[in-house]
């Protein structure tokens, strides 16, 4: 069998296709008619050894999938079905559409793409078919080039120097290909790139703490994957393009004639450096000395994301809120597969009883006097269960934690206000962010027999004194992203305002008091803020220069930032934004 590492093991243990029947109105149109044990249909016809009605199932699946990422997973399953049947030929063929779909979604260059071509490889090997072989380990080569992967570029050189040894009809292609390679091997080498001050990017350093185990890849971007390992702390670094959006995370686009990642313009995985334990919470402490900061956040990434995505985001969001303390990833195994959703809840509850025992550490040995705490979708089922059992082992004493931040939880509404009633003790605030357009939400109540989770807004958003519930449906329909928390800078402006002020609803800019079914709740409206990108650089530089009352932000705001000559509009918006903040 031809091995596919990185494309196809996720695959096998999956048996939720996140669609769901007619009767959810938030669910897309597309997604209806699929059906949520797909995976576990096509397992059972390979046992039987009916490959073709595997892949029949697979095929019927794709023709009714409008969406990239589910249309992705499939195309993988399908090349892996047809591996298991010896159609290497016709495998490569599948692989070369996953490639295409990957570079329609994240650009020519992706990192997705080097197992996938490495794929195609092997198939088109196995088939008889060196020529194809050829091209695409010549594509490859062209990726790690791009990519900075030069280490292991000398591997797929050998390679084809093998192929060329056995098959001469592509020798004078190969030569070709590893001469261009090696050129530009050297051009790279006698420039400036990555290290030029000049290109304007920023290394953002995060510190992680992850379960995951580790691939044997020394590539940033796969170091590690989705099956369960030990615990490990180290730190990560993540550049940021000068031109950065708040909130957005920025990739090459083909449409944009972009074929190569580059750190003036993109927001890239650069390092993964695994640590001592001692040495990274100590390394956190000289970190916040130098900074003069006495705040770290942890971020407790959701379903369907790969390492690499929550080292960008933890990384982003520190970036955009100009976060001086230190920024921390939790990163569970989570299979980063649409299909996975039963096997990342399978995980992610022992991944809790870990994060605890993590947690114990940061507010031991961090250094950190305020720490707080995000969490998002399918993570909140181990944060919640991290706080429950540190709650009953610091039962009686002040709260450890400054903001706990619930966002989008897929856990069961009725669990998660019985589960805060114990939380709240380990808590200075805690806030729920929740939306009635999340599809993602959407799809988990359908699989749980439609019982209503916490992260579902609307006029039915749960209600409980001991925390605050908005609702952020205006924030957009993200859909499959289902990141409104981090994908939207005036979410980001809200969670900035509870890290500096601990400021309450009611003095954050955009909340707006309603009535739901089950109690009073916010809901958030940025339009009233003006501009959200404005206020969210505004309030970065206002805490980072530790301002403490409003005549000393206005002060600072006619110095610094907004001349009195300003838009007359623009200006009544930001003073009337950190009115509120500062309670007045």
């Amino acid at each position: 069998m031809v091995a596919i590492d990185g494309i196809g093991t996720a695959l096998r243990r999956a048996a939720f296709m996140v669609m769901v029947a007619l009767t959810c109105m938030s669910v897309p149109a597309a997604a209806q008619s699929f059906d949520p044990l797909l995976e576990v249909r096509i397992a059972e016809a390979q046992a039987a050894h009916e490959p073709d009605k595997a892949l029949g199932l697979v095929e019927a699946a794709l023709a009714a999938s409008n969406d990239a990422r589910l249309t992705e997973d499939l195309l993988a399953r399908k090349a892996e079905i047809l591996i298991a049947a010896e159609r290497h030929a016709q495998a490569g063929a599948a692989l070369e559409e996953l490639g295409a779909a990957i570079i329609a979604r994240e650009g020519e260059t992706a990192p997705e793409l080097i197992p996938v071509l490495e794929g195609i490889a092997d198939a088109y090997e196995a088939a008889g078919r060196p020529g194809d072989a050829v091209a695409a380990l010549s594509r490859l080569l062209d990726i790690l080039d791009a990519l900075d992967l030069d280490d292991r570029g000398a591997a797929v050189v050998a390679r084809l120097q093998a192929i060329a040894d056995a098959v001469p009809d592509v020798a004078a292609r190969i030569r070709a290909a590893v001469t261009a390679y090696e050129v530009s091997l050297e051009d790279d080498r006698s420039g400036p790139f990555g290290a030029d001050p000049e290109t304007g990017f920023t290394a953002v350093k995060i510190f992680y703490a992850t379960d995951r185990a580790r691939t044997g890849d020394p590539d940033p971007a796969n170091f590690y994957g989705g099956e369960r390992g030990t615990l490990e702390l180290g730190t990560a670094t993540v550049s940021i393009p000068p031109r950065h959006v708040p909130g957005k995370i920025e990739r090459p686009k083909i449409w944009l004639l972009e074929f190569r990642e580059d750190p003036a313009k993109h927001v890239i995985l650069k390092s993964v450096t695994p640590g001592d334990s001692d040495a990274v919470f100590a390394e956190m402490r000289d970190d916040l000395a130098a900074s003069e900061s006495d705040s770290a956040f942890v971020f407790v990434h959701g379903f369907n994301v790969p390492f690499n995505e929550a080292a960008q985001r933890t990384a982003q969001m520190a970036y955009d809120m100009n976060f001086s303390g230190v920024p921390i990833l939790y990163s569970w195994p989570s299979r980063g597969s649409l299909l996975s959703y039963i096997a990342d809840t399978a995980v992610v509850n022992l991944s809790g009883r870990r994060l605890t025992l993590f947690l114990e550490d940061v507010v031991r040995k961090s250094g950190a006097r305020r720490v707080h705490l995000i969490a998002h979708s399918m993570g909140n089922r181990a944060l919640t269960d991290a706080l429950e059992l540190y709650a009953l082992r610091h039962e009686g004493e002040p709260p450890a934690f400054d903001q706990v931040l619930f966002t989008a939880p897929d856990l069961d509404a009725g669990l998660f206000v019985e589960m805060a009633k114990t939380i709240k003790s380990t808590a200075r605030r805690m806030t729920l962010y929740a939306s009635n357009k999340d599809w993602a939400l959407a799809v988990s109540r359908k699989l749980h027999g439609d019982a209503a989770r916490a992260g579902q807004g609307g006029n039915r958003i749960i209600h409980a004194d001991i925390f605050d519930s908005v609702d952020m449906t205006s924030v957009g329909d993200d859909m499959l992203a289902h990141s409104y928390y981090a994908n939207n800078p005036s979410a980001l402006t809200d969670i900035l305002s509870l890290f500096w002020r601990d400021a309450p609803p009611q003095d954050r800019c955009g909340m707006v008091r309603a009535e739901g079914e089950f109690g009073n709740y916010w809901q958030y409206s940025p339009e009233v803020c003006g501009d959200t990108n404005a206020l969210l650089s505004t309030l970065s530089v206002l805490n980072r220069a530790s301002i403490v009352d409003l005549s000393e932000a206005r002060a600072f705001l006619n110095r610094f930032i907004m001349p009195v000559t300003a838009d007359p509009e623009d200006r009544s918006r930001l003073e009337s934004a950190l009115a509120r903040l500062f309670g007045n």
